[in-house]
């Protein structure tokens, strides 16, 4: 199965299908999809590389807690992804969580050639659809 994502019209948000060969190129594919709503086509250099870890109850709450993670990043510290370097998803020390690692490459959005086409605010469970080959995912603008 190929890796993908798709830009869905929606009536006040944006939606997003995204398809890969497991959870993890899923989740990396959404994300994917998400910094391409807000900065198009435009090629974001990898000149930084972050480190993010994020819990979740299960799949789908550390999907959304994956993707507002990023947000966050990009709000209060400028960061933009090009692409992720690494992403891995494992049972918590607990047992009873959900923990993804990644490393993202990118760079300031001082260092970006390109403007904003759509602020997103944040990722939403509204809609929120995931297998491990396929998630719909709708984000609030």
């Amino acid at each position: 199965m190929a890796k993908g994502f798709l830009v869905v019209d929606h009536v006040a948000d944006v939606r997003i299908k995204a398809w890969g060969e497991g959870f993890a190129d899923v989740f990396s594919q959404v994300a994917k999809g998400m910094w391409s709503v807000m900065f198009g086509e435009a090629q974001i250099p990898a000149i930084d590389r972050w480190h993010i870890e994020v819990t979740g109850i299960d799949m789908e709450d550390l999907l959304i807690a994956f993707l507002n993670e990023q947000l966050v990043l990009f709000d209060t510290d400028g960061l933009v992804m090009a692409h992720i370097e690494e992403l891995t998803i494992e049972a918590g020390p607990d047992g009873e969580e959900l923990r993804l690692e990644a490393v993202l490459c990118g760079a300031p959005v001082s260092q970006v050639d390109a403007n904003i086409n759509v602020q997103i605010k944040a990722a939403t469970f509204h809609g929120l659809e995931l297998t491990p080959t396929e998630a719909w995912v709708t984000f609030d603008v």
